[in-house]
């Protein structure tokens, strides 16, 4: 309790710096939210830390990068085996607080997702050979990543429903939970037998599936066995556009180690993943934490104009706090990860760059989305060109600046992405 409350009185006071203004209610029960989320993600967030270190060094770049393939792969697929439903039951969930209509949210969204990844789960196995091919991995990679995917959709599905009922005490725990389990059964994986890079994709998908079916447990009163037809429609409309749109906020990175391995090799993925997770993966996990409580109390509010104003006021602090700080941490950890891992100070500069504009893209992208249908078919449009821009800049900056190459590709599509928004913020206060 202590800890919680100091927590929450730190965000008051960085408010109150920041806008130059006494904190509202409505503003201090979303800081109140956010600091249940900050600490249950911020205990995951340790203990994967020592996972991944531990695997790191145990695995060596070589090994590791086989696991990062897997996992970025399985971050594509997974877009398929969701189609963006959850994102979806979140939006509508949140918006009226009914018990009757989140039970028919609910009770849609699990049979749409447990209909839409077993059909692509059968689908990716049977062609796992012509799929392997065109992700240039070995076919064992591939179906290990299948496995992977279809854990973590099942395991975001459980999550995505808690947030639209507004439940973050119970995500917070239940993401501490998770990462328990992840570095317990890595343990006992190390004191009976030798880890692979298959082991551990294993280990995470079991920890997934488990999450999935205790938070299941814990809302079956909002689960029927009755699909409400309107519903399924409107999740899986709004749903394809999330999925099309909001999937490039956090695969762009990981389509970087797959570009990196088409013209590199696996020692280099195994290197620009310790970067990645040292840096752009800390902000991936506070933008994580700020999206569970933001998009869900952005999609009760109609008029967008006082959290447009808001973001712009914190914009230059971003850049001017958020890249040193992630300078620093990235020397810290590295250190962690062994002699193996070279320091590239320019390396480092540019995914802290990256890592700001990421998060300022990804925070536009689910304003637009927390508005409705109409603006989140503008980012499914940006998603395309977004993809275009970076497969093409990948192809062309990491033959020259090598793994360099990758972080400055990611930095220019997300800038492109944040002001191309900008340029249509007007529409969200229309």
């Amino acid at each position: 309790m202590t800890l919680s409350f100091s927590a929450l009185n730190f965000l008051e006071k960085v408010y109150e710096k920041i806008f130059k203004e006494k904190i509202t209610l409505t503003v201090k029960i979303f800081f109140q939210n956010l600091t249940y989320i900050i600490l249950g993600y911020g205990v995951a967030a340790t203990l994967i830390f020592i996972f991944q270190i531990l695997v790191g060094r145990i695995l060596g770049p070589q090994e590791y990068g086989k696991y990062a393939l897997i996992d970025s792969t399985a971050a594509f697929l997974s877009i398929f085996m969701t189609l963006g439903v959850s994102t979806a039951a979140i939006k509508y969930n949140s918006e009226k607080e009914d018990y009757l209509r989140q039970q028919k949210i609910i009770s849609s969204s699990y049979f749409a997702t447990l209909i839409i990844s077993s059909f692509f789960a059968f689908l990716f196995f049977i062609f796992s050979n012509l799929f392997s091919e065109t992700f240039s991995i070995s076919p064992l990679v591939f179906l290990t990543a299948v496995i992977f995917s279809v854990c973590y959709a099942l395991y975001l599905l459980a999550m995505d429903s808690l947030s639209g009922l507004h439940q973050m005490k119970r995500i917070a725990l239940f993401r501490a939970l998770y990462g328990f389990l992840v570095l317990a059964f890595l343990a006992l994986f190390l004191f009976f037998s030798h880890i692979s890079f298959i082991t551990v994709s294993l280990i995470i998908s079991f920890v997934y599936l488990a999450i999935f079916l205790l938070i299941t447990a814990n809302i079956r009163n909002y689960i029927s066995f009755k699909v409400d037809k309107a519903w399924l429609k409107n999740l899986l409309e709004y749903g394809l556009y999330a999925a099309s749109g909001s999937f490039l906020i956090v695969f762009l990175p990981n389509l970087s180690k797959i570009m990196v391995f088409k013209f590199l090799t696996l020692f280099d993925v195994g290197i620009y993943n310790a970067y990645y997770f040292s840096s752009l993966s800390i902000v991936i996990l506070f933008n994580t934490i700020f999206i569970t409580v933001f998009f869900p109390t952005a999609s009760k509010y109609s008029q967008k104009s006082l959290i447009l104003i808001k973001v712009k006021k914190v914009t230059p602090h971003l850049f001017v706090i958020g890249i040193p700080i992630l300078f620093i941490i990235q020397i810290l950890v590295l250190k962690f990860f062994g002699k193996q891992y070279l320091i590239d100070y320019w390396l480092m500069f540019l995914f802290a760059v990256s890592g700001i504009v990421f998060f300022l893209y990804s925070l536009y992208v689910w304003l637009f989305y927390s508005k409705g249908i109409a603006q989140a078919r503008r980012v499914v449009f940006l998603t395309i060109l977004v993809f275009v821009i970076n497969v093409l800049l990948n192809f062309y900056l990491i033959p020259i600046l090598f793994l360099r190459g990758a972080v400055i590709s990611l930095i220019l599509t997300y800038l492109f992405g944040w002001i191309y928004l900008l340029c249509f913020k007007r529409k969200l206060i229309d």
